[in-house]
């Protein structure tokens, strides 16, 4: 009996690692036709579209070990609607690193965005009622605030 009880103690947590380690996905619909699908495997993000202009798959490598997130959303304000990654960052795990995505129609595809200022979106919040994102970037090692309107992806 005590056997099993030390197999148990040893076998749970690797369980609950590999279920906190299990691929995150999403399925919503960007806009009236198209079908979307938006999953985290290992390292990548990847996406798979479906509707009248075929199927389109394409993807991004994450660069993080951190466990990411995914939230749906209209972040260009358009109505239709993209998604955001986000994880803590690598090395202290004092930021949030976000990557926006937006649909556009026109191409059929998600298109990343990038903020009006630094070079990625980090601690990003969203304010939908003055349609606009808000982030930080440094510059020369001092924290700023970057506002950023993204145009409607055509």
């Amino acid at each position: 009996m005590r056997i099993i009880r030390v197999l148990m103690a040893v076998a749970m947590p690797a369980i609950s690692f590999s279920t906190c380690a299990a691929d995150i996905s999403k399925t919503f619909t960007p806009s009236p036709g198209v079908a979307a699908v938006v999953e985290v495997k290992g390292s990548n993000l990847v996406w798979r579209l479906s509707g009248k202009n075929g199927i389109k798959q394409d993807g991004v490598s994450l660069d993080t070990e951190k466990t990411p997130r995914i939230e749906i959303g209209s972040y260009d304000f358009s109505g239709r609607l993209g998604f955001l990654v986000s994880h803590i960052d690598d090395g202290m795990g004092t930021y949030e690193v976000d990557r926006v995505f937006t649909f556009s129609p026109s191409s059929n595809e998600f298109v990343e965005r990038s903020p009006s200022c630094g070079d990625g979106f980090v601690n990003l919040r969203v304010y939908k009622k003055r349609r606009y994102l808000v982030s930080t970037y440094w510059d020369q090692n001092i924290p700023k605030i970057c506002v950023t309107r993204l145009s409607i992806a055509r």
